[in-house]
């Protein structure tokens, strides 16, 4: 994962692969059929572990993005570096994101049903999940809005918006994508 985090997966090579794994390219080759395989298997484990996130995140305060930080490497490929590489990999971020959407629409119904608002909870969930992901890009590789405001500003800024999405001015457990 440390070589598609540090670079683009099409500049990764089978070569490049089998060298950080100290192993002969044949052997990579014998347990994978390409370098896709590859970076699909390392996302498979990075999917459980963010996945298992987002239901703490539903139930829990979690500091999201911290949690990104602490899992940067496979977030990064996950997040930035992984869109559109191949069909197997398109197929697993859609997976997630329909899995995220169905988790936090289910915490933000039993959110908003206790507080009365008038909040559509999957359109909700979409809007944060989106979120989730344009934050994650920006965090991660410290883009010009990161950089712009600043980490304090950003994180500020992302959680008013995680709010807002919500709607009502309402903070539940699903708004707590960051914490100010």
């Amino acid at each position: 994962m440390g070589l598609f985090a540090h670079q683009r997966p099409e500049d990764v090579t089978v070569a490049d692969i089998a060298a950080a794994a100290d192993m002969a390219a044949a052997a990579v080759y014998y347990h994978f059929p390409s370098k896709e395989h590859v970076l699909l298997e390392g996302l498979q484990g990075f999917v459980e572990r963010y996945l298992a996130t987002v239901r703490d995140l539903t139930r829990a305060s979690t500091d999201f993005l911290e949690w990104l930080e602490r899992n940067r490497t496979a977030a990064t490929v996950y997040f930035a570096h992984s869109a559109g590489v191949d069909a197997a990999v398109e197929a697993l971020r859609r997976e997630v994101r329909i899995d995220q959407v169905l988790l936090l629409s289910r915490a933000i119904r039993a959110y908003t049903a206790a507080s009365r608002s008038s909040v559509d909870p999957e359109v909700a969930a979409f809007g944060l999940v989106s979120l989730i992901e344009s934050a994650a890009v920006s965090w991660l590789t410290q883009d010009a809005v990161f950089l712009g405001l600043g980490r304090r500003r950003y994180l500020t800024e992302t959680a008013a918006l995680a709010e807002r999405i919500l709607g009502d001015g309402q903070r539940g457990p699903a708004a707590t994508v960051v914490r100010r």
